[in-house]
């Protein structure tokens, strides 16, 4: 009985007496590869994750700009060519209440044409067909943001506060205007992180003619 115990355990376990485990040096190898594999997908992984979220700040911030530059040109489209001798830019202002800028034009002698761009206070202003004066203020309170004196709209009274427009512009160009053939050109500068976590420049112009 014995032996044919013996016998039987040989032969349906035949392999077992002859098996080993895995040496050091193969589990240390199986181990480097292993991590290498894992490092390897990670850096994929990190690089496409950057590269989304570059993207995602360069469409907010253009999505940003172009909702800027489309209210600025409906205001502007707006605008006379000449301030209104009934009703002077300064008057308008005084009348309503509006807190001036600092460095804002003393004299309503320097408003020769409109839109008018001032880059002592950084402010661009226009005048609608019924003499209310309308105001795009650059670094208004925050040197990245800019902030819009809308004008009165018939039958209201009271709009004097500047109501914040765009932020996240940069600090230095964030807004940029210059006369062109009895118009203007406008030019709005947005910064964002790019893959290498510098500072990146998103920027969209337009150019607008007074409507007379």
């Amino acid at each position: 009985m014995k032996l044919f115990a013996l016998y039987s355990r040989k032969m349906f376990f035949p392999v077992l007496q002859y098996e080993r485990g895995f040496t050091l040096i193969e589990m240390l190898i199986s181990l480097a590869m292993g991590l290498i594999i894992i490092a390897g997908i990670a850096t994929v992984f990190i690089s496409t994750s950057q590269t989304s979220s570059v993207i995602s700040s360069r469409v907010e911030r253009m999505g940003d700009l172009f909702l800027a530059t489309h209210l600025m040109q409906a205001g502007l489209r707006e605008s006379v060519s000449v301030p209104s001798v009934g009703m002077p830019i300064l008057t308008n202002l005084t009348s309503r209440g509006v807190a001036i800028p600092t460095g804002y034009p003393a004299s309503d002698t320097v408003f020769t044409s409109l839109p008018y761009w001032d880059a002592a206070s950084k402010t661009l202003t226009y005048q609608n067909l019924e003499g209310n004066v309308g105001i795009f203020h650059y670094q208004h309170s925050s040197k990245d943001r800019i902030y819009w004196l809308r004008p009165l709209a018939p039958g209201v009274s009271g709009s004097k506060n500047f109501q914040e427009l765009i932020r996240d512009l940069d600090t230095a160009n964030g807004m940029i205007a210059s006369p062109i053939n009895g118009g203007i050109s406008v030019i709005l500068q947005s910064v964002y992180n790019n893959e290498q976590h510098q500072n990146q420049v998103a920027s969209l112009a337009f150019n607008m003619w007074p409507r007379n």
